[in-house]
């Protein structure tokens, strides 16, 4: 198990780290999104609208997760 923790494979390592994490990240934003606009309508009587906001903003949350992990794994790659 030693061999495969080394030096020159540190970068390939934290960068498969970074690409299994981008899935759950995007999913987690739009649920907790949805239900935050559910929450609001049920406490507000909002309508749909507040879910509507809750899973927009989800998903615009889950593309900037996209956005920031992708970055930081093209960081990883150039190293």
């Amino acid at each position: 198990m030693g061999r495969f923790f080394n030096k020159e494979n540190r970068p390939v390592l934290m960068l498969l780290a970074q690409a299994s994490s981008i899935g759950l990240a995007m999913v987690l934003a739009i649920v907790f999104g949805t239900a935050l606009g559910y929450w609001v309508d049920k406490t507000w009587g909002t309508g749909p609208w507040g879910l509507l906001v809750g899973l927009l903003m989800g998903i615009i949350a889950a593309f900037r997760n996209l956005y920031i992990l992708g970055k930081r794994a093209q960081k990883l790659g150039d190293k």
